[in-house]
């Protein structure tokens, strides 16, 4: 599939549809979990780049709610409980209330913008619960209509109850929170409900600001009023059903947080979310909310149902869902005082920012919003090593001194592996060594700026940036010192720091075919983006010419035209992808398949592995046609498949032959990758439901040996599963 008309058909559907009232359906088909007293599962439910969470902790019976991420929840219960005559019922969302019971043969099924529980009542009376988080593709900053949808701070709720027996009933619901409600003025006040009120909304305190507020409110069907009563705040409807007969209820849990986010050190600005330069408190929130209810509805539901409704398997459309939910609940969507914007992804529990090799594969889901990498692209540059600091040790922290920027100043600038640490942004992370990935991290940019020019056409910006692309690029050439074409010195490590031939091998064969990409990409930029004007002259002597000097000069040369510098610099990148690609081919021709490392003195160089073609994963997303990549395609293609079968394990595939490590997430890139070059189908799915279907981290990406599972819990990772979908 072309990716550019993936994103616009996507577009043209959900914009070309019409208005009309309609309840969210997840598929019934997409694989169900049973939530019994044995389920560990949870499900991060969060708003794009809000980080306004409302998350599905089964094994507590609770649900993690808060306006700052899920490192700021409040855990809290969920009640949406049913009473037909003297008997109650409840979903396992809270602990059980005195008196109540919980529903009958409880089953979870979730999309990517979805969570449904669904229930029944011995009575033959069943109940859905849906949680709805709002999504739709935007294409930029000035697509404010689909922005909102994508961003509001709030999440659609419908309850729907339908009478399977055949005898008419009457039935009381109640949808709450177990938190108090609050007077909506004064933090301090509590809220006393008046017995038949009538009241559409109530308020709870939100622990993230002393005067912020969370609100749950009526919208299209009426509630009956609130209620405070057994530690719950919310609203109760009263009604009766005929056989056979169904009714739904919705309401919008909704938030708003003007306060400091972050703060960018660099700068030494306060960022807010993006979400304030629309709506100033929570009263507005909830009127978009309702009026926009319908149309973000029906988005949502185009939007999951092109996902879901694909030749995917249904273990894929599972890992798929569950990643989308962990990339939103990893995203922050931030402007400063001058109305600058910023977008950051943070890396789960270890709460660096914007880590580019962990962008590299959540980005893939930039299709849908291109705005959110370029964004990034422009963040990142700010962010280069140019020189080597030496940063003073911390005993508070148990940290000796290190080296900032290591290598820079001999070798050439690189990118910071991490721009900061919440609840700041700076110039990286404060560990020892993770910033100091100086060839995969520049060459991943280049990557991720040449997948944003093919899903934007915006040739503008990523001109802009082919300065900083042809200084990064330098500095990776400069890192061959033995003419080979790949790095082998100060190229710090590699995103695989769990496996030490792909993390630490001079002459890495992972990071050769990674810079051979960048390097094809690069040159296709350079020539395709060359400002091909003619050069032309101004008369300075002219009245109102400035020269600087004063005096002027007649046909002063302006050189507008950089066509000449920009194929010069073309060829030399080609020419480096050429070398490269002769190095492997000698490699393979000698030992019979391309090893981790060309250095023999390395004591792990031996081993093969299947990312070796990672570099290759963007460009064939975003259709490439370069002749030197199916060339790079047709080498590594050889030895692919036994290489796949000796890293065969039954908890997923190995990293590298020798060493027990697997990444999900890198392995369905390498998935991707032999779809898109080697026309060889594999699906690391089964090994990701099997290793996440019952986690309560949300997204385990992998193991580093038998039965030693990496918790990375709450991490952004698995959504380059997109790329299955992508090219189906």
């Amino acid at each position: 599939m072309n990716i550019q008309k993936i994103y616009f058909a996507a577009l043209a559907l959900c914009l070309s549809l019409s208005v009309t009232a309609q309840s969210f359906k997840v598929d019934q088909d997409l694989i169900s979990t049973p939530l019994t007293d044995s389920t560990n599962f949870s499900l991060l439910n969060s708003r794009l780049g809000s980080r306004f969470t409302f998350s599905l902790l089964n094994e507590k019976q609770s649900m993690q709610s808060g306006s700052l991420g899920f490192d700021m929840d409040e855990q809290t219960g969920l009640l949406i409980g049913l009473t037909i005559g003297k008997k109650n019922y409840c979903f396992r969302t809270t602990k059980l209330p005195r008196n109540t019971s919980y529903f009958n043969n409880q089953q979870l099924r979730f999309g990517p913008t979805s969570m449904l529980i669904s229930g029944e009542t011995p009575e033959g009376i069943q109940v859905n619960f849906s949680l709805i988080s709002a999504f739709t593709p935007s294409k930029d900053l000035d697509d404010s209509a689909a922005i909102q949808t994508q961003i509001f701070p709030g999440f659609y709720l419908q309850v729907q109850v339908n009478n399977a027996g055949r005898a008419p009933v009457n039935c009381k619901l109640k949808v709450a929170l177990a938190k108090t409600p609050v007077k909506t003025f004064n933090f301090m006040s509590l809220e006393p409900m008046k017995p038949e009120n009538t009241e559409q909304a109530v308020f709870f305190r939100d622990n993230a600001s002393l005067n912020g507020k969370l609100a749950l409110a009526a919208i299209q069907t009426p509630a009956k009023g609130t209620f405070s009563e057994a530690g719950f705040g919310g609203l109760f409807y009263e009604f009766s059903l005929a056989p056979q007969a169904r009714q739904e209820f919705n309401q919008v849990y909704a938030s708003h947080h003007d306060q400091t986010v972050i703060e960018d050190k660099r700068v030494n600005l306060p960022l807010k979310f993006y979400y304030t330069r629309y709506w100033k408190n929570i009263a507005e929130v909830l009127d978009y909310a309702s009026k926009n209810y319908t149309q973000n509805i029906m988005l949502t539901q185009k939007f999951e149902d092109s996902l879901m409704h694909s030749a995917l398997t249904a273990q894929e459309k599972w890992v798929l869902a569950l990643a989308f939910h962990t990339d939103l609940a990893n995203t922050f969507f931030l402007l400063d005082k001058n109305a600058v914007a910023r977008f950051y992804v943070s890396e789960g529990r270890f709460k660096h920012l914007s880590t580019v090799d962990v962008a590299h594969e959540t980005e893939v889901s930039a299709v849908f919003c291109p705005w959110r990498l370029k964004l990034q692209l422009s963040q990142w540059i700010h962010y280069i090593a140019r020189a080597e600091l030496t940063v003073a040790a911390n005993p508070a922290q148990n940290k000796p001194a290190y080296q900032q920027g290591m290598t820079a100043a001999e070798y050439g600038p690189y990118l910071y592996h991490d721009v900061g640490d919440l609840p700041f942004v700076n110039e990286t992370a404060n560990y020892n060594y993770g910033p100091h990935m100086a060839v995969e991290e520049n060459t991943s940019f280049v990557l991720l700026l040449y997948y944003y020019w093919k899903i934007s056409r915006d040739d503008a910006f990523v001109r802009s940036m082919l300065g900083t692309v042809e200084v990064l690029l330098q500095s990776v050439i400069n890192r061959d010192t033995n003419g080979n074409g790949i790095a082998d010195k100060a190229y710090g490590w590699t995103t695989y720091d769990a496996n030490e031939a792909l993390k630490l091998s001079p002459d890495n064969t992972f990071l050769g075919a990674k810079q051979l990409s960048a390097y094809a990409v690069a040159a296709e930029m350079f020539r395709s983006l060359a400002n091909k004007a003619q050069v032309h002259t101004i008369d300075a002597t002219k009245k109102g010419v400035v020269d600087g000097e004063g005096s002027g000069y007649k046909n002063l040369g302006v050189a507008v035209n950089n066509e000449g510098l920009r194929n010069k610099q073309a060829v030399r990148f080609e020419q480096e992808a050429q070398l490269i690609l002769s190095t492997l081919k000698k490699a393979q021709q000698k030992y019979g398949f391309i090893p981790v490392s060309l250095d023999e003195q390395f004591p792990k160089w031996k081993q093969r592995s299947v990312v070796i073609g990672e570099g290759l994963f963007l460009p064939g997303l975003a259709g490439t046609k370069l002749p030197i990549l199916y060339a790079l395609a047709a080498v590594l293609k050889k030895d692919y498949a036994a290489t796949y079968a000796q890293s065969i394990t039954d908890y997923g595939i190995k990293l590298t032959t020798d060493e027990g490590t697997t990444w999900f997430s890198k392995t369905i890139v390498a998935d991707v990758v032999a779809a898109q070059w080697y026309g060889i189908k594999h699906s690391s799915a089964a090994y990701i439901y099997q290793w996440n279907k019952n986690s309560p981290y949300a997204y385990n990406d992998g193991l580093l040996k038998k039965d030693e599972v990496w918790i990375g819990y709450w991490y952004p990772r698995g959504i380059s599963i997109l790329g299955y979908w992508l090219n189906r």
